[in-house]
């Protein structure tokens, strides 16, 4: 998660990132190498190029051979010369492999103190003509001489170049960045279209664009969002010819029950059409819902809760003595208010139906609107908590008395869900009773 956090969650993003830190370290190891050892380094390559230089040279004069120097050389009587210490330093090891090679017997060669010295020296100097390197040879029954000359060596790259090469490694991450997030752009578009699916009545396909493996991927979406659309076009248009085909036996079943003479035969058979009507009431509503559009009017929580408990009270007044409720003046939502009233007093009515104990409504702000319906009844179980608003599914038996259709919960789970809001439901933790709440998005 830290990872992620540093560097993005997108793909480009993530790609872009790791090439840049790839160019990043290898630069870093670089300087490392070239800058850590300094010392080595610097010795090394001045050692190569004096043997290089002076080898030659040193052979030519120990067999007496005619010299063709040119302006980097300096061959002179040794006389007084003495290398100043401060600034040079006797490098033993080197004359032993130039006196192995040029077969002369007795050299002494100094190199710029290395203590002293650092690759911008060294760089400096190269521009001037290269540091100098000094000899003294002592050719056989000939006085000494002593030999200077100026070394080029091949350098490392500078710090400049260092940087110039992350620039530029930079500058093709980010392009390179640019051009996966183009290429990944249409997998942005599937899962935006993914995300609407279930929250409009028209389901989205995605243009059919982009690398093969994306085309394939969006043909597939396309012909899957056809599949699902045809399907739910299929079970609206079932629901609704259930809805109208029964309303005419049921209307008829009402008729046909003024004429049973026995008054508690005919109580019972009439409260059993008016469940088959809440039924299908409730269920036409749900098929209803998945065409609704999306909330555009703003409204403020409280007058919508005040709507769904006057609804309450006017059907049952007694419930006015055990309802609580908690305003809020500033929260605000975008609503159908009318659709939103139904789902608050559904919850409502639940807690009110499921306790014979006090119910609690809160409407809060912090950090989103929000609605909480809290009663002190049995508690709802397990499969409930975890999915609440499932059709016909409902808690135990105290919680599916009273003629319950099993639909109240997913209706106010279908409005939720098309105004982009969640409902969640949760026990009281220690001690009994029912938590229901749903959670808006802030306007």
């Amino acid at each position: 998660m830290v990872g992620r956090k540093l560097i993005g969650s997108r793909l480009a993003v993530q790609v872009g990132g790791l090439a840049i830190l790839a160019v990043i370290l290898s630069n870093i190891l670089t300087v490392v190498f070239f800058f850590g050892d300094r010392n080595e380094i610097i010795r090394n390559i001045v050692n190569a190029e004096t043997m290089a230089r002076l080898t030659p040279v040193v052979t030519a004069l120990e067999r007496g051979e005619a010299l063709r120097l040119d302006e980097t050389f300096t061959v002179r009587s040794a006389g007084n010369w003495k290398a100043d210490p401060v600034l040079w330093q006797e490098a033993p090891i080197l004359a032993g492999q130039i006196m192995a090679s040029s077969g002369s017997k007795d050299l002494q060669v100094f190199t710029p103190r290395i203590s002293t010295f650092s690759f911008s020296d060294l760089f400096q100097q190269v521009q001037k003509g290269g540091p100098q390197v000094a000899a003294i040879l002592r050719p056989l029954n000939q006085a000494p001489l002593v030999i200077l000359v100026r070394i080029q060596p091949d350098l490392p790259p500078p710090l400049a170049a260092l940087i110039a090469t992350l620039i530029s490694g930079v500058l093709i991450t980010f392009g390179t960045s640019l051009l996966i997030g183009r290429m990944t752009e249409p997998l942005t578009t599937l899962a935006a279209a993914s995300e609407r699916i279930g929250q409009s009545a028209q389901i989205e396909t995605v243009p059919v664009r982009g690398p093969l493996e994306l085309r394939i991927a969006a043909g597939a979406f396309n012909r899957m969002a056809q599949r699902i659309s045809q399907l739910l076009d299929r079970q609206r248009a079932t629901l609704w010819a259930l809805g109208h085909d029964l309303r005419t036996p049921v209307t008829a079943m009402r008729i046909r029950l003024e004429l049973v003479e026995d008054d508690e035969t005919r109580d019972r058979l009439r409260e059993s059409v008016r469940e088959i009507e809440r039924v299908v009431e409730d269920a036409l509503f749900l098929a209803r819902s998945d065409l609704a559009t999306a909330p555009t009017q703003i409204a403020y929580l409280d007058e919508l809760v005040e709507k769904a408990v006057a609804g309450l009270i006017d059907a049952n007044p007694e419930s006015a003595s055990r309802l609580t409720i908690t305003k809020n003046p500033k929260a605000r939502i975008l609503a159908r208010s009318n659709d939103m009233v139904r789902a608050i007093r559904n919850l409502i009515h639940n807690a009110l139906r499921h306790t014979e104990g006090p119910v609690q409504v809160i409407v809060s702000l912090d950090p989103k609107p929000a609605v909480e319906v809290g009663d002190w009844g049995p508690g709802l179980p397990t499969e409930v908590r975890a999915a609440p608003g499932e059709p016909f599914v409902r808690g135990d038996q105290a919680r599916s008395a009273d003629g319950s259709t099993g639909l109240g919960l997913a209706i106010v789970r279908s409005i939720a869900e098309g105004h982009k809001a969640k409902l969640s439901a949760e026990n009281r933790s220690g001690e009994s009773g029912t938590l229901m709440r749903i959670d808006f998005d802030r306007i």
